[in-house]
């Protein structure tokens, strides 16, 4: 499939060379200029390679401290409270000490679902900025979540790994609005919810992803950002109802 933009549509810095190294610095000092290089040439691979490589090492290292943290703030949900308490704790301390085989399958599980997710996105995003005006193809628009997607999938878990393997806790780690609640409690309806919308690094891949949509796809600033933002809030809101309501 050609993912290539006409070369007359694009000024001549961004023809006349695009070092693929080069697209990382551009992330984060020349959005703008990485994004139209994206699509004239989405470099899918890269991307999602390293979303599953990252999310997958973060998982493997995590994992002993969410899986046991998320199992005791569901403790007083009316779910678990309907399993027996020697299954609770039975699946508590598998969850504190797993075997190496299922840790490893769990981690590359949930890499490959982060990229799926992404994927998904991708399309969804896609057909909704089509709705708009956008004249991009699929293929682009998965160019551009797969980029903006190295912010909060890459930087971002490299970043916050430290203070979760510091602190020792998983839900209780955030760069974002839920920092900054005096209580901090993980368990709270109010702390999820700035948990899931409110993390730095994922409104600055949202933001990149409003850059990309207005350059790939032509679409303007305000257009670009209404649709992006709406459509992100959606299949945010839809993939943490179980951890807003069900925990």
């Amino acid at each position: 499939m050609n993912d290539h933009l006409p070369q007359e549509e694009l000024a001549p810095e961004v023809v006349a060379g695009d070092p693929l190294l080069q697209r990382f610095a551009d992330l984060i000092t020349k959005p703008g200029r990485l994004m139209e290089n994206v699509g004239r040439k989405t470099h899918l691979w890269l991307p999602y390679l390293l979303v599953f490589v990252v999310m997958s090492g973060f998982m493997w290292l995590v994992a002993p401290i969410m899986n046991p943290e998320q199992i005791e703030m569901s403790r007083d949900s009316k779910l678990m409270q309907m399993v027996p308490e020697e299954v609770r704790q039975e699946q508590y301390e598998q969850a504190l000490n797993p075997s190496p085989g299922r840790r490893a399958l769990q981690a590359s599980q949930a890499g490959l679902f982060v990229v799926i997710q992404m994927m998904l996105l991708a399309l969804l995003l896609g057909f909704f900025v089509k709705l708009s005006g956008g004249t991009g193809k699929m293929v682009q628009s998965m160019g551009v979540v797969a980029w903006a997607g190295l912010i909060p999938m890459v930087l971002g878990p490299l970043l916050t790994l430290p203070i979760i393997l510091q602190t020792e806790s998983f839900f209780g780690t955030s760069i974002g609005l839920a920092a900054l609640l005096p209580d901090g409690d993980p368990s709270s309806l109010l702390y999820k919810v700035l948990y899931m919308f409110g993390d730095f690094f994922t409104w600055w891949g949202v933001f990149l992803l409003v850059i990309g949509y207005q350059k790939v796809f032509g679409l303007s600033r305000s257009a670009s950002a209404t649709t992006v933002v709406l459509i992100w809030f959606v299949a945010v809101l839809f993939a943490s109802a179980p951890m807003l309501f069900l925990m």
